[in-house]
């Protein structure tokens, strides 16, 4: 029996890849190099510097002259309040003038133009007609004639004139006395006794 030998040779295969460019092309870097820390300023540079600028010099002022009042004023004196309120010069306690024979102003009694009265102390004379207005009150209807000079003689005569009477009926200009004094009706009355509301007597003053 014949046995036939085999040997098996193996053959030693080494393979060759060649690898075109145009292959290799296709094994391109997929990473990619890409910057992620980017340079960012953040802190501006700004010039801060203060410019002092230094006097040259400091001036001083010095006064040439010292001012002084060469005359003194001596303000004049002021009118009183009721002159003012009239539309009256300064006479006031300035100028004096005799009231002799002036009676003192009457509440509730007319006067006329021209009636000269006596109000604190002060002789006053009416510009127009006016009715229970004393000089204070009534702007324009008294013009003020000055301060009265002591002493005031304006007592009157009352010898021989009857005292009112109720009962009589009084024309206008009738003369009677009561209460000390004499009075004269302002016109026809009855019933009215001098110094009231009425305004129908004048008082004409002190009896002596």
């Amino acid at each position: 029996m014949i046995t036939p030998t085999v040997t098996a040779t193996l053959a030693s295969v080494t393979p060759t890849t060649t690898f075109s460019s145009a292959r290799s092309s296709s094994f391109a870097s997929t990473s990619p190099t890409t910057s992620t820390s980017p340079t960012t300023s953040t802190s501006p540079t700004t010039s801060s510097s203060i410019v002092t600028h230094s006097p040259s010099s400091s001036p001083t002022i010095t006064p040439s002259s010292t001012l002084t009042p060469s005359t003194t004023v001596t303000p004049a004196p002021k009118p009183s309040e009721t002159a003012k309120r009239n539309g009256q010069p300064g006479t006031g306690s300035g100028s004096t003038s005799s009231c002799n024979d002036v009676q003192p102003w009457q509440s509730n009694l007319a006067y006329s133009a021209g009636a000269q009265v006596i109000f604190k102390n002060q002789l006053w004379t009416a510009t127009q007609w006016n009715y229970n207005n004393n000089p204070d009150s009534a702007a324009g209807a008294w013009t003020l004639n000055g301060a009265c000079n002591p002493p005031i003689n304006n007592k009157v005569d009352c010898t021989g004139v009857p005292g009112w009477s109720q009962s009589t009926a009084y024309p206008g200009g009738s003369k009677v006395t009561f209460n000390g004094h004499l009075w004269i009706s302002t016109q026809w009355t009855q019933s009215n006794s001098p110094g009231d509301t009425s305004g129908t007597w004048k008082d004409l003053g002190v009896c002596q």
